[in-house]
C-alpha cells in the first residue's frame, strides 16, 4: 500500500512538533550545558539521526524551539495588530503585545537569554530576534515622534532605546516578580513608566497629541508618582539592549 503524500507530510510535521516539544522541556529542565540530543531523541520516540536531518544541529534544534515560541505567541500578529488608530493608542496596544509575549513561556524566555549570555552563536540567533523587537518598537516610536508626543529630552532614537530597554524580557521578568503580577498585567505599570518618554494620553490635538488640560496634566502627576515609585524600588533592572 502506497502511502498518500498528504499523509506523509502530516506524519512528518507531528514528528517535527514532538522532537520541538521534547527539546523545550529538556532545554528548561536541564540548560543547555545539559541539553541532550539522545535524550530528546528519547522523549520525541526518534533516533538522533532523526532530528540532525530535520534541524542540521543543536543549534538548529534550538533555533526551531526558539521559532516554535514565537509562533505561540502569535507576537508578529499582535504587533501588526497594534500598529491600528492614532499613535498613542498603537504604542499602548505595541506595550500590551509584548507583555502578552513575554508572559508565554518565561521559563523558556530565561533559559535562551541565560544562554545567550555564554554562547555567541546562541547570542546571535536571540540578538536577531532582539532586533527585529527594536525594530518594530521603533516604528511605534516614530509614530509618536511625527504626532508630536516624544517627551524632550529624547528624539526617536533615544526614545526608541528606553522604550525597547524597559519592555525587555529581563526587565519586564523582574518587575512582574517584584509587583507580584503576571506579565498580562504589566501594561499598566509599563504604561505608566513610559508616560515620562512620550504623551500616550488618549486625547489631545492632532493624532492625539498637544495638551490636554488639566485633566491631562493631573494623569500625567499621577503617572509621574508611579514612575518614581517603581524606579525607586528598583523594579527595574539595567538592562544593556542588544546591539
Amino acid at each position: 500500500m502506497v502511502e498518500k503524500p498528504g499523509l506523509r507530510a502530516a506524519a512528518a510535521e507531528r514528528t517535527r512538533r514532538a522532537i520541538v516539544a521534547a527539546a523545550r522541556r529538556h532545554l528548561v529542565e536541564s540548560g543547555y550545558a545539559g541539553f541532550g540530543m539522545e535524550r530528546v531523541a528519547e522523549e520525541a520516540g526518534v533516533t538522533r539521526v532523526t532530528i540532525y536531518r530535520r534541524f542540521g544541529s543543536k543549534l538548529g534544534l534550538l533555533e526551531a524551539v526558539a521559532d516554535d515560541l514565537a509562533a505561540r505567541s502569535r507576537v508578529v500578529p499582535l504587533l501588526a495588530d497594534a500598529e491600528a488608530g492614532d499613535a498613542a493608542a498603537a504604542f499602548r496596544a505595541m506595550v500590551s503585545g509584548l507583555c502578552a509575549f513575554w508572559g508565554t513561556d518565561p521559563d523558556l524566555f530565561r533559559r535562551l537569554i541565560s544562554l545567550a549570555a555564554v554562547d555567541p552563536e546562541a547570542q546571535e540567533l536571540l540578538g536577531s530576534r532582539e532586533r527585529w523587537r527594536y525594530g518594530r518598537i521603533t516604528a511605534f516610536v516614530e509614530r509618536l515622534a511625527a504626532a508630536g508626543r516624544v517627551r524632550a529630552p529624547f528624539d526617536a532614537l533615544g526614545a526608541a532605546a528606553v522604550v525597547g530597554a524597559v519592555t525587555s524580557f529581563p526587565a519586564c521578568d523582574e518587575m512582574a516578580a517584584r509587583l507580584g503580577v503576571g506579565f498580562a498585567e504589566l501594561d499598566g505599570p509599563l504604561t505608566a513608566l513610559l508616560a515620562s518618554v512620550a504623551d500616550l494620553d488618549a486625547r489631545g490635538g492632532a493624532d492625539g497629541g498637544g495638551t490636554d488640560g488639566g485633566g491631562g496634566r493631573a494623569r500625567r502627576a499621577e503617572r509621574q508618582r508611579t514612575v518614581v515609585h517603581v524606579v525607586k524600588n528598583g523594579d527595574v533592572p539595567w538592562c544593556d539592549p542588544p546591539g
